[in-house]
């Protein structure tokens, strides 16, 4: 009996105490979550570019190795480091006296052979010659002329000339060295104009298209570089789920190499789009809400809505408000429920 007396008297001195605080009319959880105060923004319709970001690698536009296809020695090389070049310019010629030699023989033996084709034609308009004859003599003058371009094919093998136009690399070998097939002298690049090659992501695919104007970055130069999409990769990654893109991209004044690092952004075409900063929104796996602003009441109800396009600090929005609606901008994260007080600030 002694220890119901207590608690019953401390009972009554708790509900005492929570009376006093509370007020008459007020329950402790009213008393406990005052109004929140918030900053509200008017949704209006602005004109919105949506945008694609990726990063991409810088190819030249023409890439080769320059190398011998025979194994010979270097008699000279006619470039330096870093030489623009024309096409057709002799970069090294590789030893090739038995061939010049073999050349100067074959020359002096088909202009022996085409003397006796011109004097044995003399003498078959006299009907003095067989017709045979004539004929044999044609057929070695043309195998001498078919050996000589055999010769000449040989002596081009050992002369090196740039396949086009260019910037030529470091020079990886010296005069007198002894090269192998195959052994790289140096690097010729095209570098009026680059190859940028970058990945989306497949979900991104309908937002890509050949024509598109892209934008280039890099820290290393100030400023920005133009380019154009010309061609989308026949397959879509599916490990990475991502799509390869390639963009042509001039380059004024030669300053990007290939093999750079670059960020590319996309922008789509201009368009009407509703939308609500960052800040407003809350995002649960994939469900996206915002507090929408009832003045008259003085509360914040939270709406489901349907996300868009995205830019720095917005989001667009495309179901779930219309144009005029107040959402929550500040004071989000102290909203809670479906529904709560709030209070205006800065308005």
């Amino acid at each position: 009996m002694k220890k119901a007396l207590i608690w019953l008297v401390i009972l009554g001195l708790g509900g005492l105490l929570a009376w006093q605080l509370t007020g008459p009319g007020d329950t402790p959880a009213q008393r406990a979550r005052p109004p929140v105060p918030v900053t509200a923004y008017t949704v209006v319709a602005e004109p919105f570019h949506e945008e694609v970001q990726a990063l991409g690698t810088l190819r030249a536009w023409e890439s080769v190795d320059i190398t011998a296809s025979v194994s010979q020695m270097i008699e000279s090389l006619q470039f330096d480091d870093g030489q623009q070049v024309e096409k057709g310019t002799v970069l090294a010629v590789l030893r090739q006296d038995a061939e010049q030699a073999s050349r100067r023989e074959l020359q002096a033996t088909l202009a022996d052979a085409e003397r006796e084709v011109r004097r044995l034609e003399n003498l078959a308009r006299q009907n003095q010659v067989a017709q045979t004859e004539l004929d044999r003599a044609r057929t070695l003058a043309s195998v001498t002329r078919h050996r000589i371009e055999e010769v000449d094919s040989r002596i081009a093998d050992r002369t090196i000339v740039a396949p086009f136009a260019g910037t030529l690399g470091l020079r990886l070998v010296s005069e007198g060295a002894l090269v192998t097939a195959g052994q790289r002298l140096t690097t010729l690049d095209d570098l009026s104009r680059l190859r940028l090659d970058f990945t989306v992501p497949e979900r991104r695919l309908g937002f890509l298209r050949v024509g598109q104007t892209v934008t280039a970055l890099t820290p290393a130069f100030e400023g920005s570089y133009t380019g154009t999409v010309t061609a989308l990769d026949s397959r879509v990654d599916p490990v990475a789920r991502s799509i390869t893109a390639r963009a042509e991209v001039l380059n004024p004044g030669q300053r990007l190499r290939p093999g750079m690092l670059l960020e590319v952004v996309i922008r789509g075409p201009e368009r009407q789009a509703l939308l609500v900063p960052e800040e407003s929104l809350e995002s649960r796996s994939t469900q996206h809400f915002v507090w929408r602003l009832d003045a008259a009441a003085g509360q914040a109800v939270r709406r489901e809505v349907m996300i868009g396009g995205r830019r720095p600090g917005w989001v667009e929005v495309v179901g779930g408000l219309a144009a005029g609606d107040r959402v929550v901008r500040d004071g989000v994260g102290r909203l809670s429920g479906e529904s709560a007080e709030v209070r205006l600030v800065g308005d």
